[in-house]
């Protein structure tokens, strides 16, 4: 049956369209109320599709969330930044860094009945490696002694990956790698069957041992889940979970109204509504993200060849007046590259403070007493306009003369890699929880990822250094040094960490957030009563 809540204190447009859609429901249903085949399914929202149900082919957090719902790792991460046994019950590291043994859970099965035995993870991550895959997620194996020489085609298996027995599997890696073992609980590592006679396409027909069975995709409607009562952490508390695409704000928020979804992530444009509900205000929920909002500079390119340049951009933005007139408070100012909850994050750094006349001081020492002009690029589907023109207008203000390029992702990530971009709008969000992510993907010299042409050989060693060290506190100091480097240099103006508010139904409970996008199975939800509103 159609089910809809009126609170208190609606903006007039909520009602309208609220209202709208309950006649035309109504109309659609006539006299007739027919069962409503879903009851006891979890309604939530996905704003974008999926590029895959493969977890070796997941880049995006839409896909990471997806697969996580019907795969396990090896480990998984708890509600925060700690890592806990998933498919391996225990593991051991060797003194050096260099060896790691699981031991397996033998209760686990895929969903069609195989047993998880410990050829189904050697397949697993040689599937990610197999240049046949052709996954993007490679880098998370690559620390695995033989990796390379089987990505060229001249090994026949990973040398790093031993079979030990049914329940037993060893990693051997070329060098100590302090942040692998969260690795292992990313997405694309993933474990998946192997079966010696048939090959299963799992972009369309995903098999995992995950606690919801994938039932039905509908592109760009809905994707459809059901509960799969032999999981071995315990079946979860609802019978099955819906995934609804809803890319528009104002139709999520009014279908979460009328009772329609039961947790919906506050759109910044709708901010001030939902907080200041006293009805809905209980039952939201707020979580410092793991990530990270930034303008990059090209620093081979003129005008950011110059760090005095670089160094401007930061001093004539007011990055606190935006978090707190347009974002409503939704963001902390960044101090640097590394988020607050991680090991390196340094709390007694003093910010750099909004100086407009600093900034043009700089423009002018650098030669830039005409103005500064250069393009910012944008991708519109990941920007909020209001944001990007109040930088653009501070940035105007004080000495620059800045023009938004607005590509789609695709055009705009051709240009960066060319090197054809002065500047551009990025985030960047955790894979693993490790200050390690936030510097080595970003700034050390060989990766990918470093699109605006950084490069510092000291900053390099340290990162390497923070990646080999086994000792907290020496990781720790390392990446507090290398965060102080890039304050100074400046490759990147550090704008805001996120903060997201999710509201849930009355009737839902055990909902918690989860640090990392992929943790929350919801597992543990219920509804306390599905019919009281």
């Amino acid at each position: 049956m159609f089910k809809y809540m009126i609170k208190p204190s609606k903006s007039w447009v909520h009602i309208t369209a609220l209202l709208g859609m309950v006649i035309s429901v109504m109309l659609g249903l006539g006299s007739c109320c027919p069962e409503d085949p879903y009851a006891g399914y979890l309604n939530l929202i996905i704003t974008t599709e999926p590029k895959s149900l493969d977890p070796a082919l997941s880049t995006d957090i839409t896909t990471g969330v997806i697969t996580a719902l019907m795969y396990d790792n090896l480990v998984r991460f708890g509600t925060g930044s700690e890592i806990l046994p998933g498919l391996a019950k225990s593991w051991e590291m060797s003194a050096d860094g260099l060896s790691y043994v699981f031991h397996l859970r033998s209760d686990v099965k895929f969903w069609d009945g195989k047993a998880l035995v410990a050829t189904d993870v050697k397949y697993s991550f040689e599937r990610v490696l197999n240049p046949e895959t052709r996954s993007p997620q490679t880098w998370l194996l690559s620390p695995i002694a033989g990796s390379q020489t089987y990505m060229q085609g001249k090994a026949d298996d990973v040398m790093g990956i031993s079979v030990l027995n049914d329940t037993t599997i060893q990693i051997i890696l070329t060098s100590p790698f302090a942040p692998f073992i969260g690795f292992l609980g990313a997405p694309a590592t993933s474990i998946v069957p192997k079966y010696e006679s048939t090959e299963v396409d799992l972009k369309v027909t995903p098999i995992g041992t995950g606690p919801w069975i994938f039932e039905q995709w509908q592109a760009d409607r809905q994707i459809r889940f059901t509960r799969n009562d032999n999981y071995y952490h315990g079946p979860a508390k609802l019978k099955g979970l819906l995934l609804n695409n809803m890319p528009e704000v104002l139709t999520s928020a009014v279908e979460f109204e009328a009772g329609n979804l039961d947790v919906m992530t506050i759109p910044n444009s709708e901010f001030k509504y939902w907080t200041r509900s006293t009805a809905w205000k209980p039952y939201i929920h707020k979580l410092d993200e793991l990530g990270i909002y930034y303008l990059a500079m090209n620093v081979q390119r003129p005008p950011f060849d110059d760090q005095r340049v670089r160094q401007a951009v930061t001093l004539a933005i007011d990055r606190e007046k935006i978090i707190h007139r347009i974002m409503h408070n939704s963001a902390t100012l960044a101090l640097g590259p590394i988020p607050p909850g991680l090991e390196g994050y340094d709390s007694t750094r003093i910010p750099i403070p909004y100086d407009p006349q600093a900034a043009r001081k700089l423009l002018s020492d650098a030669g830039y007493t005409e103005g500064c002009e250069f393009d910012l690029w944008v991708d519109p589907g990941a920007a909020v306009s209001q944001t990007l023109e109040a930088i653009q207008h501070y940035l105007n203000e004080s000495g620059f003369i800045v023009h938004l390029v607005r590509n789609d992702w695709n055009m705009m990530r051709d240009a960066m890699r060319k090197g054809e971009t002065d500047a551009y709008w990025g985030n960047w969000w955790a894979d693993y929880a490790d200050a390690e992510n936030f510097l080595a993907p970003l700034f050390h010299s060989d990766n990918a990822a470093r699109r605006n042409r950084y490069s510092n050989s000291d900053v390099d060693s340290s990162i390497e250094e923070l990646q080999k060290s086994l000792d907290p506190q020496q990781r720790k100091h390392l990446a507090m040094k290398v965060d102080s480097v890039l304050i100074v240099e400046s490759p990147y103006a550090f704008m805001w960490y996120p903060t997201s508010y999710t509201v849930v139904q009355p009737n839902l409970k055990g909902y918690t957030p989860h640090l990392m996008p992929n943790a929350n199975k919801y597992t543990d939800v219920y509804f306390e009563d599905k019919d009281t509103p």
